[in-house]
């Protein structure tokens, strides 16, 4: 593996690098930023045609505004587009949709097994718990406790099982609060390895703004957020996705685009005689970090796309060049 990540997962794995080195690595790579260098040859109809323009784009990396931006545009909408259900469980005692925590067993394994294994384990437990009640979608999210070890939150919309419900509490910073568990729990615990936690949902809009707002918090690096910080750098470690979305979740990322568009027909420019005009691509030169655009522009202002004028591209070159990243012929 070439990457950085890539190497911190083989250390981990021989047990050269534990949790706090690879904690403080993450936190190196995030906090210097990159951005990616396009150039493209301006249009023949806009001043200055035929000469090149320059665009540096901050890359996006687990924690930084761009990855956060990014996270949030595509989820954005899900608990607005999958439609508000209620239950009044003293009156109908049944559920279909579960918010489920499954924990990893410390006793089992290091952290960085865990990490490599709570993924096909997860599916297997899925699996399992279809064959025994039926298909149902699917949207979860990974959390790193402090000391380094995963576990999933997810919430479950079954097609056809409705699951039979009771009340119970639960302390939370101190204050008691009402939830509703199910009576088939004994089922789901039979097919996953440690602690798990079965609650029946009783507004689905209020559950996925719930699990959003908890993605949210944990695709922003912030500093003095432990746990946020360790879920981040070991989703990174091992290339886990921050979320997944399945089945009616998915449909529901589709009912957005597509209600943000008011017409299903391509739109294309053409010239004066009606042909199509051909796409002017931007093609990717290389990265560059802020203390190269710091050097190169006095007052620079970070941004998360830069104009670059042609007397600074032409200085990144002499660095590249100097650097033995610039490829000549």
């Amino acid at each position: 593996m070439a990457s950085l990540a890539g190497y911190l997962q083989q250390l981990a794995e021989k047990g050269i690098s534990d949790l706090e080195d690879i904690a403080g690595k993450f936190e190196t790579w995030l906090l210097e930023d990159k951005w990616m260098v396009l150039a493209h040859e301006r249009e023949e109809w806009v001043k200055d045609a035929g000469k090149m323009e320059y665009l540096a784009v901050k890359c996006a990396k687990r924690g930084n505004d761009v990855y956060v931006s990014r996270v949030d545009s595509r989820l954005r909408g899900i608990g607005f587009n999958v439609p508000d259900v209620t239950h009044d469980f003293d009156r109908d005692p049944r559920t279909n949709i579960l918010f489920v925590t499954l924990t990893y067993d410390t006793k089992l394994c290091p952290f960085d097994q865990a990490w490599k294994k709570i993924a096909v384990e997860f599916n297997r437990w899925k699996a399992n718990i279809r064959k025994k009640f039926g298909d149902f979608a699917v949207f979860r999210c990974f959390e790193a406790f402090e000391n380094g070890h995963p576990h999933i939150h997810a919430i479950l919309i079954f097609k056809e099982m409705h699951f039979h419900v009771f009340r119970d509490w639960e302390m939370v910073n101190g204050e008691t609060h009402e939830i509703w568990l199910i009576d088939e729990k004994e089922f789901f615990d039979g097919f996953w390895h440690s602690w798990t936690k079965i609650k029946a949902v009783y507004n689905l809009h209020g559950g996925l703004n719930y699990l959003t707002k908890y993605i949210m918090k944990c695709a922003e690096y912030n500093r003095e957020d432990r746990k946020g910080k360790v879920t981040l750098a070991l989703c990174w470690v091992f290339r886990k996705k921050a979320f997944y979305v399945s089945g009616e979740f998915r449909k529901a990322l589709s009912d957005l685009i597509r209600s943000l568009c008011s017409s299903k027909t391509r739109k294309v420019q053409v010239n004066i005689f009606g042909n199509e005009l051909e796409a002017n691509k931007w093609n990717v030169l290389g990265f560059v970090n802020v203390f190269l655009l710091e050097s190169i522009r006095v007052g620079f202002i970070p941004a998360s796309t830069i104009r670059l004028k042609q007397e600074e591209m032409e200085e990144i070159f002499v660095r590249w060049e100097k650097l033995g990243l610039l490829q000549i012929g």
